[in-house]
């Protein structure tokens, strides 16, 4: 989407005519028409009152940015915070998997010794 095209989409979405946004921006109906034909491009001067009519951005204006919503923000407190925990995270499941890896090298010499202690006694088959 163009410039061009989002001045005519806002102009339409809040209802105006053209000969009405040129009146409030201080332009003739000419030079809104240009510019939604991508005939010409508005100032910026131009821009900030049509961003101030339309209740957008200059940003989305001239490059179609959404502007991102309040709670979409993040401080840099929440992004230590979450580094924080992405850390203690990763640190917890090292050391659970350790433990597992002890448990589970115990259980196994375990059996190796119960399996020798059997031999011993019983003998072995054959």
């Amino acid at each position: 989407m163009t410039i061009a095209d989002r001045i005519q989409s806002l102009r339409k979405s809040k209802g105006m005519s053209q000969e009405e946004l040129a009146d409030r921006i201080g332009v003739s109906r000419q030079a809104v028409s240009k510019w939604e034909s991508e005939q010409a491009t508005p100032d910026l001067e131009k821009v900030v009152i049509m961003s101030d009519i339309f209740e957008v951005t200059t940003d989305y204006l001239l490059k179609g940015i959404e502007p991102v919503k309040a709670d979409e923000h993040k401080t840099m407190a929440d992004v230590i915070d979450q580094k924080i925990l992405t850390e203690k995270n990763g640190k917890r499941m090292k050391t659970a998997l350790k433990w597992f890896l002890i448990g589970a090298g115990a259980l196994l010499a375990i059996d190796l010794i119960s399996m020798i202690i059997y031999f011993l006694v019983n003998g072995f088959p054959g």
